[in-house]
């Protein structure tokens, strides 16, 4: 961990390595997509996400500033990408305060926009699967959904 925090140029949330650990590489409960710093694939790996994700939305912030309040990592209090979904919507760690603390946020990028939650990334994930948050898309979660699903470079 010492040595992908190193690269990444911050220190990561415990629950966070304790998820990566817990779960690898894969789709959580049937919809969130959590990047992985030991993945190999570019789409899954945690440090190509993040060059990729902050990069994009840098430039659109340029010409739609209102639609991206935050500023993006490596910026002070940067946005730092954590996972994305199967509707295509992005989840970052808000990198202000303790490591421990980052509220999630959340990029509805085909609707609402930039919405702060008030938890951590796992505090996050409890939440919609306990029906207390409204998650970004409609019907979920349903009860197969509370599977983890393993990726493979060849699926």
């Amino acid at each position: 961990w010492r040595d992908r925090e190193s690269d990444i140029g911050v220190a990561l949330p415990t629950d966070y390595r304790d998820l990566v650990l817990t779960y690898g590489t894969g789709l959580f409960a049937g919809f969130y997509r959590i990047y992985n710093p030991f993945a190999a694939s570019q789409y899954m790996s945690l440090m190509a996400s993040i060059t990729r994700v902050c990069g994009q939305n840098r430039v659109s912030q340029q010409s739609f500033p209102d639609r991206f309040p935050y500023p993006y990592f490596p910026e002070a209090s940067g946005l730092i990408p954590w996972g994305n979904d199967e509707n295509g919507n992005d989840y970052f760690w808000l990198a202000e305060g303790p490591v421990e603390t980052w509220n999630v946020v959340q990029d509805e990028n085909r609707g609402g926009g930039i919405t702060r939650q008030p938890f951590t990334m796992t505090g996050f994930l409890v939440s919609v699967l306990e029906g207390k948050t409204k998650p970004l898309a409609g019907d979920y979660p349903r009860e197969d959904d509370f599977v983890f699903e393993a990726w493979s470079p060849d699926a």
